[in-house]
């Protein structure tokens, strides 16, 4: 095997379990944006917040204070932010755990 069919191998190798994880509902591929349960002032309290299901910063949902975990692989949920909360989204409520 040469150099470059290594490295191409190893590139599948190591994006095939991320891959999985998008395609079988891991928090890469959840979705927590089903607002059809909630209020006019709750989803405007969503918006006002600048609620992100996936963010791309650093601060995500699952480290902040006021969230709360759901089940593996599910949505979670907000003491100050209603509607279902994805671990991997933010909002600019944000307070990291301390």
């Amino acid at each position: 095997m040469n150099r470059r069919d290594f490295i191409v191998r190893l590139t599948v190798l190591t994006a095939a379990p991320a891959a999985l994880i998008a395609c079988s509902g891991g928090e890469e591929g959840l979705r927590c944006t089903d607002v059809t349960q909630l209020s006019g002032a709750q989803v405007q309290t969503r918006t006002s917040t600048l609620y992100l299901d996936h963010s791309t910063r650093p601060e995500n949902c699952v480290g902040c204070t006021f969230y709360q975990a759901g089940a593996a692989n599910a949505c979670g949920a907000c003491t100050v932010v209603p509607g279902p909360i994805n671990p991997a989204g933010y909002c600019n409520l944000y307070s990291a755990r301390s």
